[in-house]
């Protein structure tokens, strides 16, 4: 039997969580929640996902720093990261995959765009 990925889903609207956990194949990902940046970097360090959809903009600690932190850490740096954010200037963009994201999303987006994203993202998880 497959595994399943963990998918942490960081950010701070519950409405993102409800419409991406409805979207998202619970045959396929173990959900995890986190609605602000310091229990994204905890649950992050504690469950180690496979791939982390993440707000820039949320309380308590930047995605961008969450990524940064990520990146730096030599077991964590393996997990992927999309900057799914409503951040759409090209200098955010840029900074992102500078910071190590391996997708930059913006929102709002349509659903099977993200789905082509978290595919192709997922399709370089190993396990």
């Amino acid at each position: 039997m497959k595994r399943k990925k963990k998918l942490l889903i960081a950010d701070d609207e519950k409405y993102i969580h409800d419409l991406l956990a409805k979207f998202l194949s619970v045959d396929e990902f173990d959900i995890i929640h986190a609605y602000d940046g310091k229990k994204t970097l905890k649950l992050a360090e504690e469950h180690l996902p496979d791939l982390i959809l993440l707000d820039i903009m949320m309380p308590l600690m930047d995605g961008r720093d969450i990524c940064k932190k990520l990146r730096n850490d030599p077991e964590k740096k393996k997990v992927k990261i999309i900057m799914l954010t409503a951040k759409n200037e090209q200098y955010d963009r840029i900074l992102g995959f500078e910071l190590g994201a391996d997708d930059y999303i913006t929102k709002p987006c349509s659903i099977s765009y993200l789905a082509r994203s978290i595919k192709k993202v997922c399709n370089r998880i190993r396990g």
